[in-house]
């Protein structure tokens, strides 16, 4: 599956910003795996010391374990947990390095700096680093790094300066009895000082192989109302004026019902769900149920549906296309009931569900399609208020409607949508960081496009319109130093001026083309 962010750009100083944003690579949002996300110590090693400072940190084998353990493959990306009351800047730090290692032992040995084989993972000569208190702070890395879990990671963070840090601390847990940090005196060269049992809150992402696994939840057929996953209430959850709900489904068979989403339980505060014999799905808020006539869901296939409700109508949508708008009146409830995937109140769930999303707006057809085959949509675009990516976890990266499963849950890999064709074009290794020309330009409705990297690292292209919306992301994975070749389809796309961005370690390029329809 592709990801995708969406930005509005208004003019040329915005679209500088956008670039600089990328080139940095570093967001605020939930990681894949971590250790701890609350509690701990706050302290101001490496990162409030405007002279310089650098520390090693040991997380032992399997304590990447929340929302699940961590699984072999790429670390894509690091989080750390900035501390409660302590946000941190916008500093800039110079001589800024992330370096990694794997090791058997589970403490450290006081009285010098770990020194196994490291690998240096993100390096910056300069970088500026923003975050909120109780947030986490993610660094994307220069290049993945192969990461087994039933081995400890040495974390080394360094810098050289950072004028005017202060008031700025990250989250650390007191492991008894163990050495988990390694500190330095401060200042270019490091010098090892001391030793605590503290370990930062942090976190990863992983990925398998050359890229992204794609996974789903997926339910035991025939269904059953013991099988789902819960979600304790949270107030977000309710108070709602319009609601969109969107995912991928592939309904397990039609003896029983296939509910996609509920919240409320036996209250029904809302509910996207399949009829167990028609197999037409419905929305559903308290006593009032609307059908969505003539969608037909085929067990066994992969199926995007969503629902929205914009007060006055409820729609349906099959893969992205609008089948019918049904006139209602609606009042979405506010119990305090829980949520619950793939189970209604009695109703039971069945095969799988992927990229589930709610939302609080009730979404259009062109924005259900844009995204429906994108993996990542922004955390702060307007109205998104979960989603669950169902990648081996049940976590919900906006609100933190995190679930638990219930019963016989699993996961599976999961193809839900046609991936874009990504292929090599030269064995040779390039000298430069290159983004060619379109081609053909004009273009109709179908375009290649060139790009080039003279060493491995993770590479990003988007795809924006005249107005600075971005419309989709063509890559969004590491790959190994060469040359490739994008197809780019613009099939539901209007005739007109598009752009297209590369982002490739510290190398960013924009180059325009024409849609003619």
């Amino acid at each position: 599956m592709e990801k995708t962010y969406r930005i509005s750009i208004k003019n040329a100083a915005a679209v500088l910003i956008l670039l600089l944003a990328f080139s940095a690579s570093i967001f605020s949002q939930t990681p894949q795996y971590y250790n701890y996300a609350t509690g701990g110590n706050a302290n101001s090693y490496p990162l409030n010391i405007p002279g310089g400072k650098m520390v090693q940190w040991l997380v032992g084998p399997g304590e990447f374990n929340t929302p699940g353990p961590a699984i072999t493959g790429n670390i894509t990306k690091l989080y750390l947990r900035i501390a409660t009351g302590y946000p941190l800047g916008p500093f800039t730090y110079t001589t800024f390095n992330i370096i990694f290692s794997q090791t058997s032992i589970t403490s450290f040995t006081s009285g010098s700096f770990y020194s196994g084989t490291f690998d240096t993972v993100y390096k910056r000569a300069n970088v500026t680093l923003q975050g909120a208190a109780d947030t986490w702070l993610m660094i994307t890395l220069d290049h993945p790094y192969a990461y087994n879990p039933a081995q400890s990671l040495v974390i080394q963070i360094e810098h050289c300066q950072a004028p005017g840090a202060s008031s700025y601390s990250l989250a650390h847990t007191p492991i008894t009895g163990s050495v988990r940090r390694l500190y330095s005196v401060g200042g270019c060269p490091f010098a090892y000082s001391g030793s605590t049992g503290g370990v930062v809150n942090c976190g990863v992402d992983i990925t398998t192989g050359g890229g992204p696994v794609n996974r789903a939840m997926f339910l035991p057929v025939p269904g059953s109302s013991s099988n789902y996953v819960s979600i304790p209430y949270n107030a977000a959850m309710v108070g709602f004026q319009n609601i969109t709900i969107e995912g991928w489904v592939k309904i397990g068979g039609t003896t029983t019902a296939n509910t996609v989403l509920n919240k409320g339980a036996a209250s029904f505060d809302y509910q996207l769900g399949i009829n167990a014999t028609s197999t037409l799905p419905f929305f559903r808020a308290g006593g009032t149920v609307v059908s969505g006539t003539g969608i037909t869901l085929t067990p066994g296939v992969w199926t995007h549906l969503a629902v929205t409700w914009d007060g006055t109508a409820v729609k349906f949508y099959k893969d992205g296309v609008m089948i019918i708008s049904v006139p209602s009146t609606l009042t979405l409830g506010s119990s305090a009931g829980e949520m619950r995937i793939g189970r209604g109140n009695a109703d039971a769930g069945s095969g799988g569900i992927d990229e589930l999303r709610l939302w609080s707006v009730a979404r259009t057809q062109a924005e259900i399609s844009a995204n429906m085959c994108n993996k990542w949509v922004p955390n702060n675009t307007t109205g998104l208020k979960a989603k669950w990516h169902m990648d081996s976890t049940f976590t919900d990266s906006i609100s933190s409607f995190n679930g638990s499963p219930m019963g016989a849950v699993t996961f599976d890999t999961a193809t839900v949508c046609t991936p874009v064709a990504i292929k090599p074009v030269s064995n040779e290794i390039p000298m430069t960081y290159v983004l060619s020309q379109n081609y053909p330009n004009p273009f109709n409705p179908t375009t290649m496009i060139n790009f080039s990297i003279p060493k491995s690292g993770y590479v990003e292209i988007n795809v924006f319109d005249i107005t600075g919306r971005k419309i989709s992301t063509l890559v969004s994975d590491p790959y190994a130093a060469g040359s490739y070749s994008v197809e780019f389809k613009a099939n539901n796309l209007a005739s007109g001026v598009y752009f297209y961005t590369i982002t490739a370690g510290d190398f960013t390029a924009t180059k325009k083309m024409l849609l003619i329809k």
